[in-house]
């Protein structure tokens, strides 16, 4: 009977010890659990785009940093975002439409910080906004707010020899749209009244003057064509053809990329452009107007419009026209960007020839110039 007890007194103290065991076991996973959420939740993120702007085709970086602020290290942390079809990261393939899925991974010592650069190439012009992240570690999950935007310009193309660069951008001589170049004399002539009395050659006045009458000659100057252009991109389609949304959206994006071209060129040579679009934006607009100005601070806010468009018509094409026409715009160069020109157009690009101006029609047929 005392073997019987004591056997079972040892059976008893051994399951003790083992629920002992367990206990202090569930309660270190309970604390790691603790630690390991209070790690995660003490985690900080941050990315956002090494440039604000740049132009389709470029390369861009994207910078994450995370923080573990804890005297815990934390591995196996994921974080994971979901990036447009347009932005290709560099070692991902291809995706053409919808969202790509994207996962950094990251292993923590207490209070260390990671600064990661992930390489991407924007294939596509748009307008690019990430806004929430997720943060994975052994399925404790937490969404953080982490924005991050980029605009995507179009395409700066060459342009071929019809097009603006012959009209020959900037400060050229010219025989109109005059305006008197002070640092460039090209010669003497008569004076003529209303000729100011700063203009005289005094000089080249007592030549002329030997012999004979006082004859005054004055100083006659080169010219400089302050350019300005107005650029037009017309969204609808002929009456009656209908495109695949695909094909609608390559003819566009082809003109919008010729409309940036010109625009680049035009204000980087010294000139004056003005934008007007009949398309929609991210916004719900349904026009892109933008008047006659120079400057890098006019033509970034031109390109920034042109990311934010969207492929697809808007108010009438007739009436941006008409609006500039009332205006009575003259001596520029216009630039009508469409793919094609009815009767109702044909009458507006008279009307703008009767004004003085020289316009270029660029006809846009499936996808190309």
């Amino acid at each position: 009977m005392e073997r019987f007890l004591e056997i079972v007194g040892t059976v008893l103290t051994v399951i003790v010890n083992i629920a002992a065991v367990l206990i202090v076991l569930f309660l270190l996973y309970q604390l790691f659990l603790l630690i390991r959420r209070f790690s995660v939740d003490k985690l900080v993120y941050h990315r956002e785009f090494a440039e604000e702007c740049v132009y389709e085709g470029d390369t861009v970086e994207l910078i994450e940093t995370i923080w573990n602020p804890t005297v815990f290290p934390v591995f196996l942390v994921d974080v994971e975002s979901y990036f447009y079809s347009g932005l290709q990261i560099d070692g991902h393939e291809a995706v053409k439409g919808g969202m790509r899925y994207f996962v950094s991974r990251y292993h923590l010592m207490p209070f260390e910080k990671i600064t990661r650069r992930i390489e991407i190439k924007c294939t596509k012009r748009g307008y690019y906004k990430l806004t929430t992240a997720s943060v994975f570690r052994c399925g404790d999950e937490r969404s953080i707010e982490s924005e991050a935007e980029l605009y995507v310009y179009p395409k700066i193309e060459a342009l071929s020899e019809n097009m603006p660069s012959a009209y020959g951008l900037g400060d050229e001589l010219s025989r109109n749209r005059l305006i008197r170049n002070p640092f460039s004399v090209n010669g003497i002539r008569e004076y003529r009244q209303g000729d100011p009395f700063r203009s005289i050659n005094f000089k080249a006045s007592a030549r002329l003057s030997v012999g004979g009458l006082p004859r005054f000659a004055v100083n006659r100057y080169d010219h400089c064509a302050n350019n300005k252009y107005y650029i037009y991109q017309n969204f609808h389609l002929p009456k009656g053809e209908e495109l695949l949304f695909d094909a609608y959206e390559n003819l566009m994006e082809v003109g919008l990329r010729l409309s940036a071209s010109i625009l680049v060129k035009g204000i980087d040579a010294g000139g004056l452009c003005a934008f007007s679009a009949n398309c929609g934006t991210i916004d719900g607009r349904k026009k892109v107007v933008f008047p006659i100005r120079g400057g890098e601070l006019h033509k970034k806010d031109i390109l920034r419009e042109m990311a934010l468009t969207r492929a697809m018509d808007g108010v009438s094409f007739a009436s941006l026209l008409s609006a500039d026409i009332m205006q009575g715009i003259s001596d520029s160069d216009v630039f009508i960007i469409t793919a094609y020109v009815d009767d109702a157009i044909g009458e507006q690009i008279a009307m703008l020839e009767y004004l003085g101006n020289t316009v270029k029609v660029i006809t846009l047929k499936g996808g190309a110039v």
